[in-house]
């Protein structure tokens, strides 16, 4: 069996997160449970985000979440996978996660000055907004987009009105 881990960031990669999220959203709908899933990106202000800095981002993220969520590498962020948790909880965790990376200080590699990260943040939960993989993904990734052009270091949780 492959292992699906990025070793680089110890989170899992962009495949496994997939295949993870196919299986909760069935497990899920068999149960009548629920979960949330979060497009992370961190924002571009001086610095384009570089892998070395992507990998600490999703490094430190995995420190404020319960050893049974997922967190993943994206090719252009970070996917958290938030299990047993509903929309207000996740709502909670996601501004949490966003306020503390803001407050942390990041440094890429070791002649580099360290530096600070704002996110921009874009949730879902199941099965209110949406029953499957495709859906899911696709309303997160139009939040994360809204997020990022409100000017960033936030969390967009509902479609805009």
């Amino acid at each position: 069996m492959p292992d699906f881990s990025d070793p680089a960031s110890g989170v899992f990669g962009e495949e496994a997160f997939h295949q993870l999220l196919t299986r909760e959203a069935a497990r899920a709908t068999r149960y009548q449970d629920f979960f949330s899933v979060c497009l992370v990106r961190p924002d571009e202000a001086e610095h384009e985000p570089d892998e070395a800095m992507q990998q600490a981002v999703a490094r430190r993220i995995t420190q404020f979440l319960r050893a049974t969520d997922v967190v993943a590498r994206l090719r252009d962020g970070v996917a958290i996978l938030l299990l047993d948790t509903p929309d207000a909880d996740a709502a909670r965790v996601a501004e949490r996660i966003r306020a503390h990376i803001e407050n942390a200080s990041f440094q890429s590699d070791p002649s580099a000055a360290a530096r600070r990260v704002t996110l921009s943040m874009g949730l879902v939960a199941f099965p209110r907004d949406g029953h499957n993989e495709t859906v899911l993904l696709s309303r997160a990734q139009s939040r994360l987009k809204e997020a990022a052009e409100r000017g960033g270091n936030r969390v967009v949780a509902d479609d805009a009105t």
